[in-house]
């Protein structure tokens, strides 16, 4: 296989937020679209931890032989973990979560239930190219910190890279990988929705200058009433309004340094209120031509002010203590 062959790279979208925002009925909306194709997941592999971002960031950060070869190593393990599972392993899982839905008593497997083989055409094997063109060789060789229990450990070298040199590299991973898999649906614009891509939206952009980056926002109050419930948020009001905060102030200082053709955010209120007016936009952005398919989605759930709902007089008191400021400069009430 021909690995970096000089290809035009596939227009992406990656919609991003603070999660109970809106990005996944959005990704919905634009799947609608006869020449948009995504997952029905999240497919992970580019900023969770030991993903494409964070090898980016930490490889390049600092650098000596055994960091070198501890970072390629946790990037290979991610993406083949993402790649597939074996039948014991998803089996396990699921006797874990028929006992514990939320995973909060006992966890699974990491990434229970991926298998990325079989959606994106040729996904392992390039896996294993990109992990071929980070080192420059491997060698026979055990230290102290060497991963335990390992028969006939080796150490995968390479040498120190600039971000200048490491983005193309993975950025033709990427492209690579997305390319086959509109290919195989006969697609030309790819959506991805992974939660948290606006931390990283200034990473990303680097690695995928193609890249756009939607963020979906809405009303913070209403966020934390969805995220108490959720498995992966704070269940505790003033721990997930505090947890709502951190990542909006993030974001704020990430936006700063992005190039204004490069993102757009949409409140979700204005796509329910005005869904023809808004999707125009989004298209306009993208540089997606607009198709009225995308209108045939129902937004109706979105359930616009639950806080005032689904919190006591003095819980809406204790959230707007923490979110008033913050909602106030969002354009709410």
């Amino acid at each position: 296989m021909d690995y970096f062959v000089n290809e035009q790279p596939p227009p992406i979208i990656l919609i991003g937020g603070t999660g109970r925002s809106g990005t996944n009925i959005t990704k919905t909306l634009l799947s609608r679209h006869p020449a948009v194709a995504s997952l029905p997941f999240e497919h992970r592999f580019l900023i969770d931890p030991d993903g494409l971002v964070d090898f980016y960031r930490s490889f390049t950060a600092a650098w000596s032989p055994y960091l070198a070869d501890r970072r390629i190593k946790r990037l290979e393990a991610l993406l083949l973990t993402l790649a597939k599972q074996s039948v014991w392993s998803r089996w396990l899982g699921n006797i874990i979560l028929k006992l514990n839905r939320d995973g909060r008593t006992l966890s699974p497997r990491w990434y229970h239930r991926w298998n990325l083989n079989a959606s994106f055409p040729n996904f392992e094997s390039h896996v294993q190219a990109l992990i071929a063109e980070l080192r420059d060789f491997t060698f026979p060789a055990a230290w102290s910190g060497t991963e335990s229990y390992t028969w006939h450990p080796r150490i995968y070298h390479a040498a120190p890279k600039s971000r200048q040199e490491l983005a193309p590299i993975l950025g033709k991973f990427v492209n690579r990988v997305t390319r086959e898999y509109l290919t195989k649906t006969g697609k030309t614009f790819f959506v991805e929705d992974n939660t948290w891509n606006i931390l990283f939206a200034r990473e990303l952009l680097e690695i995928l200058p193609q890249a756009k980056i939607l963020h979906v926002y809405r009303d913070p109050r209403d966020v934390v009433a969805s995220c108490v419930h959720q498995r992966w948020c704070p269940s505790n009001l003033e721990q997930a309004a505090s947890w709502y905060l951190d990542l909006m102030t993030y974001w704020f200082t990430v936006r700063t340094d992005l190039p204004p053709q490069s993102y757009y955010e949409l409140k979700l209120e204005d796509l329910v209120a005005q869904t023809e007016t808004f999707v125009q936009k989004i298209c306009q952005f993208a540089e997606l031509p607009y198709h009225p398919a995308m209108l045939k989605t129902d937004l109706s759930k979105s359930r616009n002010g639950r806080w005032r709902h689904d919190f006591s007089p003095e819980e809406q008191h204790r959230l707007q203590n923490i979110l008033g400021k913050i909602a106030i400069e969002l354009g709410y009430r």
